[in-house]
């Protein structure tokens, strides 16, 4: 079996051999895991021999112990040799301990031993070896070895443990391309990656012939996988040693999914309880359909039925589903009558796919393909389904289908075949395709072609290519094709400091987006128009109500809107809900799928406006790649912004004017609060002593502000005169800034207020407060961290409110309250209030 992956395992292992003091570590797994390549890489790596165990010769007392000597060589080996020849009659716990005792005395160098399937050796050796190596400390003997996972045996508890889990999907991927053949189709070696469950010892038997690798014939399914070698055959798959229950499994890897009824009287008809093996996890159910939880163990199953027994199988299961579900009464009928027609199960695959089911649907597809079908209806089936997939994240798989449709006549087929080509083709190639729109004549059907154009206008949009996304809007004008959906995009794009052409943004409503009969790609441009309005509570507001409306949104339309959520969150300056949606947003991520340049800069700008997260400096230098990479440089300018500020922060204030100059002059629009570098640009030529230039700034910022009326620009504004004030003015200038925020501001641009006049200020004095009644101490002096407190209680902000202002936790809010309270003489909040405006009027 070729060797992929196994990191970790390796990791583990070279910690074990590292310590060159002597060690054992014990691989378990089951059957078929790769645990053979494991131990021959490492014995590869370390120059020496896989000791392999074989299981007739459990037979020959000592056996093991004899094999396990002759892989120490040199003089343990002799030593070893000698102990055996002596004590072969005596109890096995003498001779252990006297094994012990010689590794410890022959001194050599430090040996790696190997042994491939440890559980295999005779009972004495078994016992023997368990007792030494767990004992193996100051041998210089380094002990790796593999065993099946143990169920309920505690002879080898002495020795380290590790599993060996099966691959992850990306090295199943990896696996399956290095089996099948490098001119395997990468969507083909995606679907043997996930048919078999990511264990090596299946993916490794798969047999494709090289136009099924290609993708150009249909797979064979289940999988076409050879019988395992006799040495192999020794185990039955897991949880199958019961006959009555292999029978039920058997049963149930004849198809991708069985009906649970049918099921549940199958197997009470053999006395077995269906529900048990639901319980062990050998079964799932999903509604009224049962399939075997294991991929790789189904395909073990198959692979061991005759073609009579898999004839007589699939009777049965086309008996069962005859009447409780016709499409897998077909699937079963297709192997009894190959000439049926299969155009059903085509139909069905695309039900499943747009149910989620994303596996069973590319069988039942395939099941179809292998048959005799309608070009025209063929056609239509695998664009439907390739149109599904895509809209469940599964790009790859997506196009793989899609490009299998040669005949594409009718005009909706054809729009549609298009805008899943364009989606898929964005996410998997990062190019949007301006001919794809080209190829649909508008005349056939003109609203079908506005959602293409208007798709690739978003798509432009999400790449920051704004021009071309407004010609795409152009080209629907032109035609006088406009709907709700064009006008939402012009205003969006308006928002976004482009000219659209006159009146068409105007007469876009937003309440269309979120209508119950509205489409979702209406009220996702909806919703992105309310974020750049900066209305972030209705777009939380809205956002929620989509995600969980009926029906439930596809996977493709879910990560948008929640994409959109933590672009809400992190704009309107909330650390800590930004993080919280970066991680619901990651959960829709498909596995395998790492971030484009897109995501990466949102995931940036979520974490520079966190001061727990330290990853938005590398965020930056891999967006920066990947804009490179993926031919985005109109995102550049919002990794410059996010670099500047952070220098900044830092106090490299040349490197932070050098960022945001060119992140400025490469910024689109005039409207500030779209790129937000004004004023830490200002900040950072101030204190840089360029006066001159940062007032030059302020007065183009205050220009924006009255062209461009935004909450976010209005605090920019007072931030950056406190700056340009703060040399004459001092504190007081900031304190005017600050009484502009409102409780519902942004966090974030309420901290860098603050630590603008940190920089800007020198630290004066703390300030002392006068007492309320007799007994407070009179020399009562607030620290700066009390100070702030007290500053923001004044301002009408609750604890919590504090605590995500000053980015603390809750508990010290409170404490820093107690300290005040007990050194002001007051006993509540409403006290230190009337305390805070008694000294203000005195």
């Amino acid at each position: 079996m070729l060797f992929v992956g196994r990191e970790r395992e390796i990791q583990v292992a070279e910690a074990i051999i590292g310590t060159r003091e002597g060690a054992a570590c014990l691989f378990v797994g089951d059957t078929g895991v790769g645990k053979t390549a494991l131990v021959r890489e490492i014995a590869l790596r370390y120059d020496t021999a896989v000791v392999a165990v074989s299981p007739s010769e459990r037979m020959w007392p000592l056996s093991g112990v004899s094999a396990f000597a002759a892989g120490l060589a040199g003089s343990r080996n002799g030593a070893l040799d000698g102990v055996l020849a002596r004590g072969r009659d005596w109890p096995e716990h003498l001779l252990a301990e006297e094994i012990s005792r010689t590794l410890h005395l022959v001194q050599d160098e430090p040996r790696v031993v190997v042994i491939d399937d440890l559980d295999e050796m005779d009972g004495a050796s078994l016992s023997i070896l368990a007792f030494v190596c767990a004992r193996l400390r100051g041998t210089g003997v380094s002990v790796i070895a593999t065993a099946r996972t143990p169920e309920g045996r505690h002879d080898l508890a002495g020795m380290t443990h590790a599993p060996v889990e099966r691959l992850s999907f990306d090295e199943s991927v990896e696996l399956a391309r290095a089996t099948i053949g490098g001119a395997a189709s990468p969507a083909v070696t995606h679907i043997v990656a996930a048919w078999t469950g990511g264990d090596p010892g299946v993916i490794a038997r798969v047999q494709l012939t090289p136009g099924e690798a290609a993708g150009e014939d249909p797979l064979p399914v289940p999988l076409r996988v050879v019988r395992p070698a006799a040495r192999r055959q020794r185990t039955a798959p897991r949880g199958s040693e019961n006959p009555r229950v292999s029978a039920v499994l058997d049963l149930l890897s004849t198809g991708p999914l069985y009906a649970y009824d049918g099921l549940r009287t199958a197997a009470a008809e053999i006395d077995v309880e269906l529900d048990e093996l639901v319980d062990r996890g050998l079964v799932s159910v999903h509604g009224d359909l049962a399939r075997v939880s294991d991929p790789a163990l189904r395909l073990r199953h198959h692979a061991a039925l005759s073609p009579e027994d898999r004839r007589r199988l699939h009777v049965r299961a086309a008996s069962d589903h005859r009447r409780l579900d016709p499409a897998t009464f077909l699937w079963h009928a297709s192997f009894l009558d190959p000439t049926g027609d299969r155009l059903p199960l085509l139909a069905a695959a695309v039900d499943l796919a747009r149910a989620g089911d994303t596996f069973a649907a590319i069988e039942f597809a395939e099941r179809a393909l292998a048959g005799d079908l309608d070009q025209v209806q063929r056609d239509r089936g695998l664009v439907e389904l390739g149109d599904a997939l895509v809209l469940n994240g599964h790009d790859l798989l997506g196009q793989h289908f899609l490009g299998r449709a040669v005949d594409t006549a009718a005009a909706d087929v054809r729009v549609q075949a298009a805008i899943a080509t364009l989606r898929a083709g964005a996410r998997l190639d990062h190019v949007v395709s301006d001919a794809l729109p080209v190829t649909v004549e508008w005349e056939d059907d003109a609203v079908a072609t506005e959602r293409l154009l208007c798709e690739s206008a978003r798509l432009h949009m999400s790449r920051g290519e704004l021009d071309q996304a407004v010609e795409c809007l152009a080209s629907v004008v032109e035609r006088g094709a406009v709907s709700d959906e064009t006008r939402l995009l012009a205003r969006v794009l308006r928002a976004m400091g482009m000219e659209v052409p006159a009146g068409l943004a105007d007469t876009a409503d937003l309440t269309a987006g979120w209508g119950p009969d509205a489409p979702i790609e209406v009220a996702s441009l909806a919703v992105a128009a309310l974020l750049l309005e900066e209305r972030y509570a209705e777009v939380r507001r809205v956002t929620e109500t989509l995600l969980t409306g009926t029906p439930r949104p596809a996977p493709m339309w879910r990560e948008r809107l929640l994409r959109i959520v933590v672009a809400a969150e992190v704009r309107s300056g909330d650390p800590v809900a930004a993080r919280q949606a970066v991680a619901t947003w990651r959960r829709e991520w498909l596995p395998g799928r790492g971030p484009d340049a897109a995501r990466t800069l949102l995931l940036a700008r979520a974490a520079a406006i966190d001061p727990a997260d330290p990853t938005a400096r590398e965020l930056v230098r891999q967006g920066r790649e990947l804009s490179r990479r993926e031919g985005t440089p109109a995102l550049l300018p919002f990794f410059a912004a996010i670099e500047g500020s952070l220098a900044l922060a830092e106090g490299r204030y040349d490197d932070a004017i050098s960022s945001l100059r060119a992140a400025h002059s490469a910024g689109r629009g005039d409207d500030p609060a779209l790129l937000r570098t004004d004023a830490d640009l200002i900040e950072a030529l101030w204190l840089s002593d360029r006066v001159v230039e940062a007032r030059s700034e302020l007065t183009r910022l205050e220009l924006a502000l009255a062209s461009h009326p935004r909450r976010w620009t209005t605090l920019a504004v007072a931030r950056s005169r406190a700056v340009c004030r703060s040399s004459r003015e001092g504190r007081l200038a900031f304190d005017m800034a600050e009484a502009m925020h409102r409780t519902d501001d942004s966090p974030h641009e309420y901290a860098r207020l603050r630590a603008a006049r940190d920089r800007c200020v020198p630290a004066e004095e703390y300030r002392v407060l006068r007492t309320l009644r007799p007994d407070a101490r009179t020399d009562a002096v607030l620290t700066p961290d009390e100070q702030e407190v007290v500053t923001l209680v004044q301002r009408g902000l609750r604890n919590r409110e504090i605590a995500s202002t000053l980015f603390i936790s809750l508990r010290s809010v409170e404490l820093r309250l107690t300290r005040v309270y007990r050194k002001l003489g007051v006993d509540s909040r409403a006290q230190l209030v009337a305390h805070l405006h008694g000294e203000a009027s005195a």
